[in-house]
């Protein structure tokens, strides 16, 4: 064994050293009945288990995956960020299989089931759609039945593919919201606009960091009438690379998805808060994303939230995400008919998007899935959309 795997190795007498306690190979306490037989590729490569994985990991592009430890006190400290970013790990996208994109039938009086609910708002007030627009779902591929969906956010350098996600292009109506904001709320649809005031002079990762975060959390608890706010991640999302030294740029999400399952929110909620998860959990504990656009006023590529009165929750098909220290898991979403998709065309500097992630609560919309989508009634010559989504717990 060499020296430097012995020493990586006697760190810790246990593979929880990689991963948190509650996501450490082979507990499975927190995750989804259904899921739980199903096999995961990539518990052959991470954790290492011997001295041979220990050295493909040492030799691997990023071998301070090794070295690197999570310190729930730093919560922005995430080096896959770089990692991800790599020329490598920019080609192991979703695979997208070549197929003529379906079209969904008409919103129409005949054509009411589950959302029938918010086929009447659609109609009662009106709301004008996007010309068709193509958007990216799971492939409910026989592989899901025995392997479960993943994308790692490990480094490359080993023969783990990035994901084993293939997804396939739909065209479908997306309703503009604007001048009925009030009628999509957290509680019904899992999403809401609001304005928040919250002016920066420049956007980077510090400004974010040391100003934008503190004032988004005190906004919250003013918003929510709630009891705090707790912002846990951020990412900036855009083509815009002008800035790239100063702020960790990623592409818009061009795939229907939801952040979070509930077991994953719980688990968040006790890697930030160790020692005090379980008593948390006892009172309301809502887990929401804060998204708005820099780039203002024409987006080219929105972000669409699905109304939850419109999911069908067997469509929600669990996913892992894989980070050196945690098995985190989202939902991917599957095509359906009934789903009613929605935007706000033309965001201002002050408007901002709120989205469940999830929720304790058993009364409300627990989350919203969603995705960016190439608006075609934008100009072709329009600036690329820049935008900043924070996630956040709020408490009470």
């Amino acid at each position: 064994m060499s020296m430097d795997v012995h020493l990586l190795m006697n760190q810790q007498s246990d593979t929880i050293w990689y991963l948190d306690p509650e996501a450490r190979v082979g507990d499975t306490k927190h995750e989804p009945s259904e899921t739980r037989d199903l096999h995961q590729p990539w518990r052959s490569y991470w954790p290492p288990k011997c001295e041979k994985t220990m050295q493909t990991w040492l030799h691997s592009e990023f071998p301070e995956v090794l070295s690197w430890r999570f310190d729930h006190r730093q919560p922005f400290d995430r080096p896959w960020r770089n990692w991800t970013r790599s020329a490598r790990a920019l080609e192991e996208r979703a695979v997208g299989l070549p197929c003529r994109p379906t079209r969904r039938p008409a919103v129409s009086a005949q054509n009411l089931g589950a959302s029938s609910d918010v086929d009447d708002l659609i109609k009662d007030a009106k709301l004008h759609a996007a010309d068709l627009s193509i958007f990216h779902f799971l492939i409910p591929l026989n592989l899901y039945n025995t392997e479960k969906p993943y994308l790692s956010r490990l480094p490359s350098g080993t023969k783990l593919p990035r994901t084993n996600i293939v997804t396939q292009s739909h065209f479908l109506k997306v309703f503009d919201v604007s001048g009925h904001e009030s009628d999509f709320t957290l509680e019904r649809s899992g999403f809401h606009y609001a304005k928040s005031p919250i002016h920066m002079d420049q956007w980077n990762d510090f400004s974010v960091c040391s100003e934008y975060i503190p004032k988004v959390e005190e906004w919250l608890v003013k918003h929510l009438k709630c009891a705090g706010a707790f912002i846990y991640a951020y990412n900036f999302r855009g083509k815009d690379s002008a800035d790239s030294k100063n702020k960790t740029t990623k592409t818009p999400f061009l795939r229907a998805h939801c952040d979070a399952t509930a077991a994953s929110c719980f688990k968040r909620l006790q890697l930030y808060f160790p020692h005090q998860a379980q008593n948390l959990m006892k009172e309301r504990v809502r887990f929401l994303n804060i998204w708005r656009p820099i780039s203002i006023p024409v987006q080219d590529c929105p972000l669409a939230m699905c109304d939850f009165r419109s999911v069908d929750t067997k469509d929600l098909i669990p996913a892992d995400i894989i980070f050196p220290h945690y098995q985190d898991e989202a939902y991917e979403v599957l095509s359906n008919p009934d789903q009613r998709w929605f935007y706000k065309k033309g965001m201002e500097w002050d408007d901002v998007l709120l989205f469940k992630l999830g929720d304790n609560s058993p009364d409300e919309a627990p989350l919203c899935p969603h995705s960016a989508f190439m608006d075609p009634s934008v100009p072709k010559d329009a600036p690329s959309r820049v935008s900043i989504e924070v996630r956040s717990i709020v408490f009470g």
